[in-house]
């Protein structure tokens, strides 16, 4: 094969009139006109071999810089759609955590405002226990029934099988 005097890779303008190069190989060809009649005239062999080489050459340059650029696209893809999965993965977490949040302050907003009307009550009603609510009782029946200490006897004794029963 010979080379025409230019690079492999070098894009090849075909529309624009043929390189000063590929004149001069005509010219020392001094390949005479064609014509319908092969046998008389042949066809210059040099210049056809290496123009055919030359595009056999960009042909295959060609190929292997589109297998390789539809290699790449195919990694850019496969990288693209495992971020993508990354990024859904991620973005559900978040959405996951968002929510867990959102409720967890409802519930510190729910203790707070609790807290708040447990210490409102208690400063307006203080609530007394069960065992002062008894000792009152006790005062109050004893003030009313000194007289018949076994009736106070009696009474106590009724309320305490009562708070038993319940």
């Amino acid at each position: 094969m010979k080379s025409s005097g230019r690079k492999a890779l070098q894009p090849r303008n075909i529309f624009n009139v043929p390189a000063a190069d590929t004149q001069l190989q005509l010219k020392k060809a001094k390949a005479p006109p064609l014509h319908d009649d092969a046998k008389d005239n042949p066809v210059p062999v040099p210049v056809v071999e290496s123009m055919d080489a030359s595009l056999a050459e960009e042909l295959d340059a060609f190929k292997k810089k589109l297998e390789r650029l539809r290699e790449d696209r195919e990694r850019t893809d496969k990288m693209l759609e495992e971020r993508d999965g990354a990024l859904d993965l991620k973005m559900s977490q978040l959405l996951q955590r968002g929510e867990l949040q959102k409720s967890l302050e409802i519930q510190v907003d729910r203790l707070f405002r609790l807290k708040e009307l447990h210490s409102y009550s208690s400063k307006i009603l203080p609530v007394r226990s069960l065992r002062a609510k008894e000792q009152e009782k006790r005062k109050s029946f004893s003030f009313e029934t000194a007289d018949e200490p076994e009736a106070d006897s009696r009474e106590i004794a009724s309320d305490l099988s009562k708070e038993a029963n319940y």
